[in-house]
């Protein structure tokens, strides 16, 4: 829910920091789409603005305006998200009188703030991005989620230091040129990876780090200092070895039944984006056994490719939860869906990896025309339970290492035999962790020729790579197209399977309760037994939200693609491609099966439709 801005400025700027707060609060409206506020104030030598765009969720009355100040005056706070167990902190705050203002999860955390100031976090089970001021103190306390669900960016400029939920606001509030950071660019267009550090695709404009705070002193005459502080770590990082007992598959069911019925609480309409795949039928399975799935809308997106459709196995899912399903058809028109790139990168803040992230936006939408604002989503339990293919490598890789040859073989020798990974291989996946594959395609411009790669590659502990996808590699990219390409269309995705119990429960589970006996997510294959049917549960396929990407870019999308070449590419003019390589691989993959990649291509054509529409919506363009 919602969108968060805020600026500290030496005090002279006053003026201005209202009028760039109004600026961002346009470019952020789509977050917030109900209500929208600011308060602007002198603090000694500094003026310090929070804006807010409101997405009604929990409490619809103006009670629950943002910012929001406490009822004794002293304390403000606008919030992005849900704390989802703020019932649960209210009854600890029982007659607290700076919990008087609102029944909403935003009083519940300002009052919380005010009591025990950054420990309340440890407290909070949910998603957020808070910027909370203390006026008496002079202290402002800035904070991201443990897994950093919701965005928040920082940046400075000439002694103003700038917060917004995207980075999109930044550009509006200072009015400046948007430079690319080469870094990040490089690591999208040849390794198909964002969001795995604090870098964002805007130079100098930086990711708040997930599960931290910073304590802002506010009104001397330096400027303001940010300096964050961890408040949770995932156990690997914490040294916490694996529990090398066999784990009791009722706990997990337990903990994914209960983060489904926390996530469930609202006060508008919660719906279920339905796949057909383990994850989010466990999560419909769970409201079924809460009694909850008769009031939810379960959507999905389904294909008339019988190859790529999960149809079947949605209608399973729905018939056995008696949830019925809205389905939204992809489409089969790739120029349209070539049409709405550039909008969906701008909206995305980056370029994006698919025409899937497309179609995800657009089935976003069709739930949001129907009054749909919340939306639960199976986003993180592949990351956590081994869902992909390249676990089951990294692991066999790691027994191997540590001289256990038998237990590797048997333990690949066992996915075989059950039919479970090779027809799930895509050597498309796959190259991103073949240093001698990537070169085979290489078009780079002078700006990131000599780039420094991101180590993707297994390594010989498996649960410290599992650490990186969870908290850079994989999770933070997902959940940010998830979030930007939903609240684009002023809707909430909600992840019951990153509850950080669950993160934490799973995190110390060793890798063999994961990866057993021919299944991947063998422990919660086990877990929700007579919550999801056994067709859905024992699948051996891993689908995903498949699209003929391929045989578009081979095919109907080719003039647009030719087109764009001939144009002129702004990749080309800003030292990232190589125009004259990059037209010759594409002809290569148009008039014949090579080995060239068309998620590399797609990636080159992501990036400039994304650079596009920075060059003509930023205020001062590109470089």
């Amino acid at each position: 829910m919602c969108g968060v801005a805020s600026i500290i400025a030496p005090r002279r700027e006053g003026l201005w920091v209202r009028e760039a707060l109004e600026r961002a609060d346009a470019v952020q409206r789509h977050r917030g789409p109900d209500d929208h506020g600011m308060l602007v104030e002198e603090h000694g030598e500094h003026v310090v603005g929070l804006g807010h765009q409101r997405l009604s969720i929990i409490d619809l009355s103006p009670a629950g305006h943002q910012p929001m100040v406490s009822p004794s005056g002293r304390f403000a706070i606008a919030f992005n998200g849900e704390i989802y167990n703020y019932r649960e902190i209210a009854d600890r705050l029982n007659g607290d009188p700076e919990l008087q203002n609102s029944a909403s999860d935003t009083a519940v955390a300002l009052a919380a703030l005010a009591r025990w100031g950054p420990e309340a976090f440890r407290a909070f089970n949910g998603m957020w991005a808070i910027v909370f001021l203390d006026r008496r103190s002079r202290r402002l306390i800035v904070s991201r989620d443990r897994l950093g669900v919701k965005p928040l960016h920082w940046c400075r400029r000439d002694g103003v230091l700038l917060l917004a939920s995207e980075a999109k606001a930044m550009l509006a509030m200072t009015g400046g040129t948007a430079r690319v950071d080469a870094a990040s660019a490089f690591r999208f267009l040849s390794q198909a990876t964002t969001d795995a550090d604090e870098r964002t695709f805007l130079e100098g404009v930086s990711s708040v780090p997930a599960g931290t705070y910073a304590e802002i002193e506010i009104g001397g005459e330096d400027a303001p200092r940010l300096a964050f502080t961890k408040f949770w770590k995932h156990p690997y990082q914490n040294g916490e070895a694996a529990d090398l007992r066999p784990p009791d598959p009722a706990e997990l069911r337990s903990l994914l039944v209960d983060s489904v019925r926390l996530r469930l609480r609202a006060d508008v309409p919660v719906g279920v984006l339905l796949s057909g795949g383990i994850d989010s039928s466990a999560i419909l399975g769970a409201a079924a056994a809460l009694g909850s799935a008769h009031s939810l809308r379960t959507y999905a997106a389904v294909s008339d490719d019988p190859e790529s459709s999960e149809e079947p196995y949605i209608d399973l899912m729905s018939s056995a939860a008696d949830c019925p399903v809205h389905k939204f058809r992809t489409s089969d028109d790739p120029l349209l869906m070539f049409s709405e790139l550039g909008p969906c990168c701008w909206a995305n803040d980056q370029p994006v990896l698919g025409f899937s992230a497309v179609a995800y936006r657009r089935l976003i939408a069709t739930a949001r025309e129907d009054g749909l604002h919340v939306l639960l989503s199976g986003q993180g339990a592949d990351e956590q339970l081994a869902g992909y293919n390249k676990f089951l490598y990294f692991r066999a890789y790691q027994l191997f290492r540590r001289g256990s040859w038998l237990e590797s073989a048997g333990l690949l020798a066992g996915f075989v035999a059950r039919g479970t990974v090779l027809r799930e291989f895509r050597l498309e996946e796959a190259r991103r962790y073949m240093p001698l594959a990537r070169r085979r395609t290489e078009f780079w411009g002078p700006r990131i020729r000599d780039a420094e790669p991101l180590e993707v590659r297994a390594g010989a502990d498996y649960r410290r790579r599992e650490w990186l996808d969870i908290t850079s590699l994989s999770i933070p990219m997902l959940l940010h197209y998830e979030d930007r390409m939903s609240m684009s269309h002023g809707s909430e995705v909600r992840v019951p399977f990153l509850d950080y119990r669950i993160v934490e429960w799973l995190g110390r589970v060793s890798p063999e309760w994961k990866l057993r006996a021919g299944w991947s997510k063998w422990i919660l294959r086990k877990a929700i037994e007579g919550l999801v049917p056994d067709r859905i549960r024992w699948r051996k396929d891993k689908r995903g939200f498949n699209l003929p990407e391929r045989s578009w870019l081979r095919g109907p999308c080719v003039p647009v693609v030719r087109r764009m070449l001939a144009e002129g590419l702004l990749s080309a003019d800003l030292g990232f491609v190589d125009a004259s390589r990059l037209s010759a691989a594409f002809e290569e993959f148009v008039q014949k099966d090579s080995g060239i990649s068309y998620k590399q291509l797609f990636a080159v054509i992501s990036f400039e439709s994304w650079l596009r529409e920075v060059a003509r919506r930023a205020p001062g363009g590109v470089s």
